[in-house]
């Protein structure tokens, strides 16, 4: 079994787990996994570089179709008030995805990812099944001996999972091929309390779930395969039993080392970028648009102001989830439906934790000398000027960008916030 040592630093792989029968070659098309005692892959600049080319290629949104389900999962992605940045317990979130495309009996491809908060730590190669790190903090973490039996151990249980999975299919008399998916994590809170769960879904939706602490899986829906995976996991107790113990310490001891090494890039800030424009929306409306980008960490609000007066919610006012940016930040856009001749003035306001008590005020053209498509744009380096009451000052346009030191490997984003046409605004930078 997986034990914790009593000072809470390490943790031990006992031989009651280690000599189990846990073996199970790769599908054909597909080679062994990488010996976790091998060198981990960085960047492509070596030592320096804070991100693996298939983590980049994650935050970039060019990640595997397996994969994309995965920003839908991350708590808290609508535009929301924060009162802290960085609460312990958001910090110290630890979540893995496993996804198995079962193609046919004996042919298996896998992805996964595995992150600590919001940011990337491990990603899997499909292609391999080595473990790519993503930074050079989880580099030092990994290069501790526990942790690489740790992580080659849970690679041993994935491969038996696919085999476990090949099994339950057979005996439901499904066809192939099925996607099954295995979402896994714990949460440290504040006052040294934990949550831990493993879930798994087939096909999209939920199959069953695990009972932590009473060694339970319980099926999510009736179908006859959560029914028969449910119960033949309830009935092998090793499987309960090792999962309880790798939940109990390991994975705790892992967090914690986690967040003391990657402190920096966890809880770092980064200010909002703004820009406001307008489109035609009908004959007799204008469709305002505030673009809010480049930022970090990922909650935020979002409002619209009318005569320096806060807009309620309404049919006309919708604001965007907060989408990921290539470069590990955030963006979104909120929208407002006027009438070109309402004799009012309009400005967009964003509060973020990295602002502090100040808000940033992007006000529409019309109204302050520019013309109806000329945006109005708001930059990190005007934020001292962006204070409430928002003064009748046009905001220059903006220097172009270039990538943070961190982020420099990653490929630029050309999606939601890219240049366009006419009204289409500027893209903003620093």
């Amino acid at each position: 079994m997986l034990h914790g040592d009593p000072k809470g630093n390490k943790f031990s792989l006992v031989p009651s787990y280690a000599s189990a029968a846990l073996s199970l070659d790769p599908p054909r098309n597909l080679t062994s996994i990488s010996p976790i005692g091998g060198a981990w892959p960085l960047g492509p600049h070596g030592s320096s570089s804070s991100h693996h080319p298939r983590c980049a290629a994650f935050a970039a949104g060019t990640m595997w179709p397996h994969c994309l389900f995965l920003f839908l999962l991350f708590h808290k992605t609508w535009a929301e008030a924060e009162t802290s940045c960085f609460p312990s317990e958001e910090t110290q979130f630890f979540q893995f995805f496993f996804t198995m495309l079962l193609d046919n009996i004996s042919s298996t491809e896998l992805t996964g990812m595995a992150t600590l908060a919001d940011l990337p730590i491990i990603v899997l190669d499909p292609h391999t099944w080595s473990l790519n790190i993503c930074w050079p903090w989880v580099q030092e973490v990994t290069a501790d001996s526990e942790v690489k039996k740790l992580l080659s151990f849970s690679m041993i249980v994935i491969r038996n999972a696919i085999r476990f999975l090949h099994e339950m299919v057979t005996k439901a008399g499904l066809d192939y091929p099925l996607i099954f998916q295995i979402h896994a994590g714990c949460k440290l809170y504040a006052n040294g309390t934990r949550w831990s769960f493993v879930n798994a879904g087939e096909g999209g939706r939920d199959l069953v779930t695990y009972k932590i602490n009473r060694e339970l899986w319980l099926p999510q829906t009736s179908t006859p395969l959560a029914k028969l995976i449910s119960k033949t996991l309830t009935d092998n107790r090793a499987v309960s039993g090792l999962l309880e113990d790798i939940l109990s310490s390991p994975i705790p001891n892992f967090i914690l080392m986690l967040h003391q090494k990657g402190r920096k890039d966890l809880e770092r800030q980064v200010p909002p970028i703004a820009v406001v424009f307008a489109r035609t929306a009908g004959p007799a409306q204008l469709l305002l648009v505030c673009r809010v980008t480049s930022f970090y960490p990922r909650p935020i609000t979002v409002t619209w102001l009318r005569d320096g007066r806060e807009l309620p919610p309404s049919p006309a006012l919708s604001t965007s989830t907060v989408l990921p940016n290539a470069d590990l930040t955030y963006q979104l856009r909120s929208t407002l439906l006027v009438s070109p001749q309402d004799g009012h003035s309009y400005a967009c306001r964003v509060q973020h934790c990295s602002l502090g008590d100040r808000s940033l005020l992007v006000p529409w053209g019309k109204g302050w000398g520019w013309d109806m498509g000329w945006p109005g744009v708001a930059t990190r380096s005007q934020l001292s000027s962006a204070l409430s009451p928002f003064k009748k000052t046009p905001v220059g346009l903006p220097l172009l960008a270039s990538p943070s030191p961190c982020c420099s490997s990653l490929p630029s984003s050309s999606g939601e916030f890219g240049g366009g046409g006419a009204g289409e605004g500027s893209t903003c930078g620093v």
